[in-house]
């Protein structure tokens, strides 16, 4: 159990935490899919500051917002090694905007189990007012979608982002000095990548 993180005991301030430095090294990373978990902690202690302050945006709780961290810390934790290689170094899934983009969505099923998430909604519509309640709903799914984005290796993020703005294979092709083919295998790679994501950590 990787032990919680009591911001609201620490004496440094939000400022402070946000420049905290959150690289990690590579053998970390290494040591963690070759099914070291205790590699695990380093890698806790140097995203936590910002992880933490992510939930804690959406949820207005300290309790919670630890609570959602080390879930999303215990999810990987129960990840076989196989599939830890396979996504983080065969696949290059970026794990830090991967455990960005899990908080975020845990955040918003804590919110959604106390009922709340009609409220939030309803305050968004304000600031939104062409949508009704099903299209802010849909809303809030695209945009969990467009972040695991991020957490893919540059070039097929770019591949797949050009080409859900409407980009032909071609165009693409030209824009990035490709082949159609490439692009197309890109794609179909990138396409894959986030659907098993998404599978894996979002439901």
């Amino acid at each position: 159990m990787i032990n919680k993180f009591t911001f609201a005991s620490t004496k440094l301030p939000l400022s402070k935490f946000l420049k905290q430095p959150i690289t990690i090294s590579k053998t970390s990373l290494l040591d963690f899919c070759s099914g070291d978990n205790k590699a695990l902690c380093a890698i806790y202690s140097a995203w936590l500051p910002e992880l933490y302050i992510v939930s804690f945006r959406f949820l207005q709780s300290t309790t919670e917002a630890e609570d959602v961290v080390a879930d999303c810390f215990e999810k990987l934790i129960k990840m076989p090694i196989a599939t830890r290689k396979d996504k983080f170094i065969e696949q290059e899934i970026n794990l830090k905007a991967l455990l960005l983009v899990m908080v975020r969505n845990r955040s918003l099923d804590v919110i959604k189990t106390k009922n709340n998430r009609t409220r939030i909604v309803d305050g968004l519509a304000k600031f939104i007012p062409k949508f009704g309640l099903n299209e802010s709903k849909q809303t809030l799914t695209n945009d969990n979608f467009k972040m695991l984005l991020t957490c893919l290796p540059n070039k097929e993020m770019e591949i797949l982002t050009l080409h859900l703005e409407g980009y032909t294979h071609q165009e693409i092709g030209i824009k990035l000095k490709l082949t159609e083919k490439t692009i197309s295998n890109l794609l179909s790679v990138a396409r894959k990548k986030v659907k098993d994501l998404w599978k894996i950590f979002m439901e």
